[in-house]
């Protein structure tokens, strides 16, 4: 007993249905990743903290590390620009840190890092009307703290080539399967 319906085993068919699955998986990526809608502030109903920085004596270079307080119970926005910014002051001029934008309630240490600035630069982050300032003399993070990942954005895109890659092996197989079968 074939576990594939007759219609699919035809190539067309078949390739028909992996890209109708396909887009059906991007719509429901799209659709399902945002989750609740969250309330956009202009204030922060809390505090931005720095409790910690990551040195690395060797180079004289630092990664401030933020996190925050919310007050707020629910979850808010606060998108990057002029109300949520890292300014710096000092050595280095550029960081490619991603500011936090979505604050939940509750207390959130090491929210998000900047990149490595020299020892001599301040860096301050500036979101809600509130700002926190960061610099070498800061204590160095110790175990208890958890720093963020640092992805890059491609996770989705990866997924989508690694399914291509295995739809394309099945197709190889099933072709080959099919050259012995006749």
């Amino acid at each position: 007993m074939r576990l594939v319906p007759p219609l699919l085993r035809r190539p067309r068919a078949a390739l028909a249905a992996g890209a109708v699955a396909l887009v059906a998986a991007v719509v429901a990526a799209l659709l399902f990743n945002g989750g609740p809608a969250a309330a956009t502030w202009k204030t922060l109903s809390g505090t931005p903290t720095c409790d910690c920085v990551v040195k690395d004596s060797g180079s004289g270079k630092y990664r401030a590390v933020f996190g925050y307080v919310s007050n707020a119970s629910a979850n808010g926005t606060i998108a990057a620009g002029d109300n949520n910014r890292l300014a710096l002051d000092g050595g280095t001029t550029s960081t490619d840190a991603k500011v936090t934008t979505v604050f939940q309630p509750g207390t959130h240490k090491a929210s998000f890092t900047t990149g490595w600035v020299t020892k001599e630069t301040s860096v301050t982050w500036k979101v809600g009307g509130k700002e926190v300032t960061a610099n070498w003399k800061r204590p160095t993070c110790g175990n208890d703290v958890s720093l963020p990942a640092g992805g890059n954005g491609f996770g989705p895109i990866l997924a989508f080539l690694a399914a291509g890659v295995v739809a394309g092996a099945v197709t190889v197989w099933r072709k080959r399967r099919g050259a012995r079968v006749s």
